[in-house]
């Protein structure tokens, strides 16, 4: 009986042939595999990226006083020596043919000093200010119509003052908030709360311009102040000329307004938040009144594809809408990985 020691050369090429249907079979799955890896990672990245830049735009728009929101064509470039030539509207106005409006605007309260500090001796957190005043106890001084005397209760303006100075000064300005205007109080246009007064134009000082009535009649100067215990008697005079002034119970202190800024960078954005700049000063977010310099200013997000925003008509909703792309992973030859995220605010 012969025994077969060997494999025939037939045998061989059959078996490298299943081998290699084999190897592409299984490279093929492991290729896919590792593709499904690599989009899903980019995406959770991405994904995590949005929802960190939306989640620190909500928190800024939560402090916001609500109607002083604008929305501002861009460019608008540095070297603009006239206010004129800046083209702005409340987002409220925007409407579906409007381009170019592209910067989004708004005033901040000032919460920081709102919610104040820690008071050793009464074991206790101290509140910087109430938000309210006491119109019964409001007068006119000297017959000037800009200038009033108000009380408000259950404030403390020196911890107000103590914390807006560490803060501007940390941000490179040390100096007294209220003799510079920096902080300074803003009343409600209804009584007991309401929405502030809707005349954009007139109400907050956005880009100063007398002819086109752009001014601050809204924002008043804290000239001094006497701190009574746990109320305060307020000197206040009105930062532009304004001889139909109307106080109301409700108020609120700012320091600063906010800027978002999609800045081009080849063929996406970088979405800039622009900061301690005080538009009733006729500072610009690219342009501050005394240095020309740019206010201070972070990158919130990078490789942006779209940045749009819409106030909803019938109520104070704000709805952010945000895209990002991936920089290196490839939906097909001509586009990149992208993802979009909607945030609204109330």
């Amino acid at each position: 009986m012969k025994f077969k020691k060997s494999f025939t050369l037939i045998e061989l090429i059959v078996v490298i042939v299943i081998m290699g249907i084999l190897a592409t079979i299984t490279f093929n799955i492991l290729s896919k595999v590792y593709k499904h890896y690599i989009y899903t990672k980019e995406i959770n990245k991405l994904d995590n990226k949005l929802d960190l830049a939306l989640d620190e735009i909500a928190t800024l728009l939560r402090n916001r006083l609500k109607n002083t929101i604008i929305a501002t064509k861009y460019p608008v470039k540095t070297d603009q020596k006239d206010a004129n030539s800046v083209d702005f509207k409340p987002i409220s106005e925007l409407t579906e043919s409007d381009e170019g409006y592209i910067v989004l605007e708004w005033i901040g309260k000032d919460y920081e000093a709102r919610y104040g500090m820690w008071d050793e001796n009464q074991k206790d957190i101290q509140t910087g200010w109430s938000g309210f005043i006491d119109l019964d106890e409001a007068t006119k001084t000297n017959d000037d119509p800009k200038e009033f005397n108000v009380t408000t209760l259950n404030s403390n303006f020196n911890i107000v003052k103590s914390i807006d100075r560490n803060i501007t000064a940390a941000l490179g300005e040390d100096i007294d908030p209220f003799e510079n205007n920096i902080t300074t109080l803003i009343f409600s246009g209804y009584d007991m709360g309401g929405d502030l007064n809707p005349d954009v134009n007139q109400s907050f000082g956005w880009y100063f311009d007398k002819d086109k009535k752009r001014t601050a009649k809204s924002v008043f100067a804290i000239q001094n102040y006497t701190q009574n215990n746990n109320a305060v008697d307020l000197n206040i005079t009105s930062i532009t000329e304004n001889n139909d002034t109307t106080l109301f119970a409700r108020y609120f202190l700012v320091r600063t307004a906010y800027t978002i800024v999609p800045i081009s960078d080849k063929d996406d954005y970088n979405l800039t938040l622009y900061y301690n700049y005080q538009p009733w000063r006729k500072d610009w977010w690219n342009k501050l009144h005394g240095s020309g310099n740019e206010a201070n200013n972070t990158l919130i997000l990078n490789h942006v594809t779209q940045f749009r925003f819409k106030k909803d008509e019938n109520s104070n909703m704000v709805r952010i809408y945000l895209c990002v792309r991936s920089t290196f992973v490839d939906m097909n030859s001509t586009n990149k990985l992208e993802i979009c995220k909607e945030k609204v605010v109330f």
